[in-house]
């Protein structure tokens, strides 16, 4: 019952977000009268009478299974993004096709459609999480395995929306994580829960692969199922994709950062005055060639003292580096570099490495020349794109990432890229410096 009541409300509030992104782009475009030769004097009630505007969307989010499935935030966005797309296009070939274009502002349709793209998935957010709040949202799951950071995002993740269940008597999901499971354990239990239950979610032996992008068909007289699986990053116009973005997204950001960058070389020459504002290090760039990578300089120039007497006092620090690559509390970090590691905010000159065509925005970690040997066998595949100023492993949502996750993050990233992916980790990178939770 709860199930078909918060179906209902997503559809509802659906509809709600439709008419306000109709008053929006109406009222917008009533401010607009100075640019326009013709004064916009059609009247709200005309575009929120006109019923494609929410039949096709709705239709098309049941289509892609929004209204069904429980999709994480960022996919069910996708999906949103891809439902309100094919929407524009069907909308203005329906006016076009039943020549009605004339009564309704271009604009405002069109505006309409872009709002949406805003207030759907924001709206969707909030009403999960207050449904899931007050228990409506709520859906008793079971989980076989013991990925604990799996286990954590399942049941802590109120957009899904997942509790765990004492026992599984009444009705709930199951997920199955095959990793660490022996194949013939593994085939009894998937059968025994497909008996049982009407939903059952199977979480693949091999991770490596994002599958939410191949597409999967099958051999009827094999009962076999094939999956069509590409590395985007592999493709020549994909890599010209990803060029052209990361040069305009440059061009759009730097204005930006000009004052934030010149008040943190102004804070590190107060704290410093005769020493250097950056710190330059070589990395290890596409293709194994080598670069200067830029920083703000966040230690003190004689650091290397200071540490040296404080590992002597705190040796457990040196196994933490062997591991992470990173000491817990280093002393050799400036007060001005402590929050900068914070926020991540000590990497904003590499957008100089992007403007050189030696950087991406999103990529790999750019590795340091020693590192190549620990990298070993994967070092051809994290050469094989730019590295970038944030990337995956910054965002993963894991508070302490060993070298070797690191790599293993980099080259999902490098295997399953596609244009979302770094949007949204964009996103992530941005909410991270604004909650000042950056990597260190």
């Amino acid at each position: 019952m709860r199930e078909i009541v918060s179906k209902i409300i997503f559809v509802v509030i659906d509809m709600i977000m439709i008419v306000l992104s109709i008053s929006f782009a109406s009222h917008f475009r009533n401010r607009l009268d100075d640019f326009f030769s013709i004064t916009h004097d059609i009247t709200l009630s005309t575009y929120t009478e006109f019923y494609p505007i929410y039949i096709i969307p709705v239709l098309l989010f049941a289509y892609e299974g929004i209204y069904t499935y429980r999709y994480d935030f960022w996919h069910e966005s996708r999906l949103i993004l891809k439902g309100i797309f094919i929407s524009t296009v069907i909308i203005f070939a329906y006016l076009g096709m039943t020549k009605s274009i004339g009564e309704y502002s271009r604009v405002v349709i069109a505006f309409t459609l872009f709002f949406m793209t805003i207030f759907i998935p924001i709206s969707k957010n909030i009403t999960k999480r207050l449904l899931y709040r007050w228990g409506i949202w709520q859906k008793k799951a079971t989980i076989y395995g013991d990925d604990e950071f799996l286990i954590n995002e399942i049941y802590g993740n109120p957009y899904l929306g997942y509790v765990e269940a004492n026992n599984c008597n009444e009705p709930c999901t199951v997920f199955i994580n095959s990793k660490n499971r022996d194949i013939k354990k593994l085939k009894l239990i998937i059968a025994s829960e497909i008996k049982e239950r009407s939903e059952v979610i199977f979480i693949p032996l091999i991770d490596e692969y994002n599958l939410t992008h191949s597409h999967i068909y099958e051999l009827s007289n094999t009962r076999t199922n094939l999956i069509v699986f590409r590395n985007r990053l592999r493709s020549r116009y994909r890599l010209i994709l990803k060029r052209v973005t990361d040069m305009i997204l440059s061009i759009f950001i730097f204005p930006f950062l000009l004052i934030p960058m010149l008040y943190i070389s102004y804070r590190i020459k107060r704290e410093e005055p005769k020493e250097k504002i950056l710190f330059t290090q070589d990395r290890l760039g596409e293709n194994g060639e080598v670069f200067i990578c830029y920083k703000f300089r966040t230690m003190y120039v004689y650091g290397d003292a200071i540490l040296k007497t404080y590992l002597k006092e705190n040796p457990d620090e040196v196994d933490y580096y062997n591991n992470f690559h990173k000491y817990k509390n280093d002393p050799r970090i400036t007060k001005i570099g402590g929050f900068l590691r914070r926020s991540s905010l000590d990497e904003l000159p590499q957008i100089f490495n992007v403007f050189k065509r030696e950087m991406s925005f999103i990529g790999p970690r750019p590795y340091m020349i020693n590192e190549k040997i620990k990298i070993k066998k994967d070092f051809d595949m994290i050469a094989s794109v730019k590295p970038g100023i944030t990337g995956l492993w910054q965002v993963s949502g894991r508070s302490d990432v060993s070298f070797d996750a690191r790599v293993d993050l980099d080259i999902w990233y490098i295997q399953n890229w596609n244009l979302w992916m770094d949007f949204v980790i964009l996103i992530k990178t941005i909410r991270t410096v604004l909650i000042n939770e950056g990597a260190r």
